[in-house]
């Protein structure tokens, strides 16, 4: 009379968790739904909880997806056949005293027997189901289904709140599968580890390339899990789904049909029950025979995971305490939280319920009911039950969740990054300023009228000038203009003007840095405004704000100016590269004598290219984190 499907055993499951995204110049950004994710697009993201829902058949309503199916001609004809010739000798006997009073063939006459014996079985009840003259069901019908009611009333909460709340079941299996597979990922450091992720953006400066680094980790490690592991997962899920349908049937419109109400059903008193007309009621009672149906399928005595039901109760009671405008000083997690009596009463009230549609099951012959009303006792219908794809949920979960924590790290990643690029310059880290500190940024971003964000891009350019330039590359650049051939004298100018121009910035920065002094008017400014501005005059705030906006200024030209000059040294230094390096070492040699070295002006070319590459890439990130802290 049925047919189904259980939930899956994850085959061909490689397919399903689509293609690893291709590298992009996208952003990362905030993990709600409601903004532009960095990591995740709005688009990304609503399709991977779309993939959730599905996998978890969430929104299915199996009772919706009751199809009524014929048999095949010849498949109908061969049980008919297959029946007749199991027929005792009684019923032989009974086919051919109906001959004799009755028209229509022997297959006819077979199937009216079929359907007086179903008719009689109903009968047989010691209560009074149905009046198949009048086609009509009768309210002892109803009064078997009180007690089951009854019995599942208890668990409605916790089945509608899992059913219309996706986010919620979403919370409640994360949490389970957190606890029951061996070795959970759960944080994106047990994924890829930090100095993994860094060295990954030291390398490539790609937010993209990140993101492909943790979806090829998860997608390893969630197909690396098991069937097994999976399979009984899935299994002992199959309670909260196969006891669905049956806690949330609409009982309250059942028994409106035998004039009565949800409501009187769960009283104590008697409740007198009317007749319904088959009519309008027969697909109620197929719906519920579905229902007690899937729970046959469970098994044994059910019982749900305790993780389930224990992240169930954490979510009420959170919810309880939202709505009563509760607060607490500091979040729990969920493995810390005590166990709440309600679980209990939730596994309790699930084998009771279990029991109660067991003995519904074995007691009232709904079969034979719709198969006589049906006119048919070959009458079937086919229903699906939801399937459970817990390995693509838990795939999609993941993503969603390692990339919000790959947003959330993502400024940290960056910084540790840089420090370690920076670090491989500067083994002794930065320079600082004898006037210009970070003590002036924050005195400023205290004021509130202003901002200056430009300290560390500036202390690069410092420690750039004290350590490279001064110690040797000034020195490599005048002997590179005086070693030059007569032919590139060009060249040669070019060479004397990069190494002047960077002289000049040096001088303009230590003038800004001079500017902070508390000798110095502008100086005596940022110390005045440092500790408050609510005693100062529209016109002295508008001065100072302009002044902020002026240093802002200054540094940010002095920043580009420095990133112009480095590209242009190495714009010229690969140009060099591609010369005769034989010529160029001997010719190096005549003015910097470097007694054991084969290849002098080689190798200084080479250790600068790579210097001034990594110090044009440090200070593009750097500008970047000063410009829009969030930006990537």
């Amino acid at each position: 009379m049925y047919g189904g499907r259980m939930p899956s055993r994850n085959g061909n499951r490689a397919a399903s968790y689509g293609p690893l995204p291709r590298l992009s110049a996208g952003s990362l950004g905030e993990p709600a739904l409601d903004s532009l994710s960095r990591s995740l697009t709005r688009e990304e993201r609503t399709a991977l909880l779309e993939r959730i829902e599905k996998s978890l058949s969430i929104g299915e309503d199996a009772r919706r997806q009751i199809i009524h199916s014929e048999l095949q001609k010849d498949r109908r004809n061969e049980l008919i056949r297959a029946d007749m010739e199991k027929l005792t000798l009684g019923e032989r006997f009974q086919l051919w005293v109906s001959g004799l009073f009755r028209a229509g063939g022997q297959r006819d006459r077979f199937i009216a027997l079929r359907l007086s014996q179903a008719r009689q079985r109903v009968r047989e009840h010691p209560r009074d189901l149905a009046d198949f003259e009048g086609r009509r069901f009768l309210p002892g019908l109803p009064g078997e289904i009180r007690p089951l009611y009854r019995a599942a009333q208890p668990l409605a909460g916790f089945f509608s709140y899992i059913s219309n709340d996706p986010a919620a079941l979403r919370t409640m299996l994360d949490y389970l599968l957190a606890r029951r597979i061996p070795d959970a990922r759960t944080s994106l450091e047990q994924l890829c580890p930090v100095q993994e992720l860094q060295e990954t953006f030291g390398e490539t400066e790609s937010p993209g390339k990140l993101k492909q680094t943790v979806l090829e980790r998860l997608s390893r490690y969630v197909e690396s899990i098991p069937d097994s592991v999976m399979e009984e997962l899935e299994s002992g899920m199959k309670p909260l789904y196969l006891f669905r349908d049956l806690v949330l049937f609409d009982y309250d419109s059942f028994f409106a049909l035998f004039r009565s109400s949800g409501a009187e059903a769960l009283g104590e008193g008697e409740v007198s029950f009317a007749n319904a007309p088959v009519a309008a009621a027969l697909e109620r009672v197929e719906e519920l025979y579905l229902a007690l149906y899937y729970c046959a399928r469970a098994g044994g005595e059910p019982s749900m995971y305790a993780e389930l039901l224990h992240a169930y109760c954490a979510l009420r009671q959170d919810q309880s305490r939202n709505q009563q405008n509760q607060t607490q000083d500091q979040e729990t997690p969920l493995e810390d939280l005590p166990a709440f009596d309600e679980e209990k009463l939730l596994q309790r009230n699930l084998l009771l319920l279990a029991r109660e549609a067991a003995r519904l099951r074995d007691t009232v012959p709904f079969q034979e009911m719709i198969r006589f009303f049906r006119n048919d006792p070959y009458y079937r219908f086919m229903a699906y039950t939801p399937r459970v794809r817990l390995r693509e949920f838990y795939y999609a979960n993941l993503k969603i969740k390692m990339l919000d924590q790959l947003d959330q790290r993502f400024q940290e990643l960056r910084k540790g990054a840089l420090d370690q690029m920076i670090q491989s310059i500067f083994p002794r880290g930065l320079r600082g300023f004898e006037y210009f500190g970070p003590d002036i940024e924050t005195g400023i971003g205290r004021s509130g009228i202003a901002e200056l964000r430009v300290h560390r891009s500036l202390q690069f350019i410092q420690t750039f000038f004290q350590t490279v330039f001064h110690d040797d590359l000034a020195a490599f650049l005048r002997i590179l203009s005086r070693m030059m051939p007569s032919r590139s004298r060009s060249s040669s100018v070019d060479i004397s003007l990069f190494a002047a121009s960077l002289e000049d910035l040096e001088q303009r920065l230590r003038t800004f840095d001079m500017s902070f002094s508390p000798d110095s008017d502008e100086g005596k400014t940022f110390y005045r405004y440092r500790f408050g501005t609510a005693d100062r005059d529209p016109g002295q705030l508008n001065a100072y704000r302009a002044l902020v906006q002026q240093k802002n200024r200054d540094a940010r030209e002095m920043a580009e100016k420095f990133q112009e000059l480095l590209q242009g040294l190495r714009s010229r230094f690969l140009a060099l590269q591609r010369g005769s390096m034989t010529q160029m070492n001997e010719r190096y040699r005549n003015f910097d004598p470097a007694p054991g070295e084969d290849r002098p002006f080689q190798t200084r070319l080479e250790r600068f290219l790579k210097i001034l590459e990594s110090s044009r890439n440090i200070m593009g990130q750097l500008l970047l984190l000063e410009r829009d802290p969030g930006s990537t």
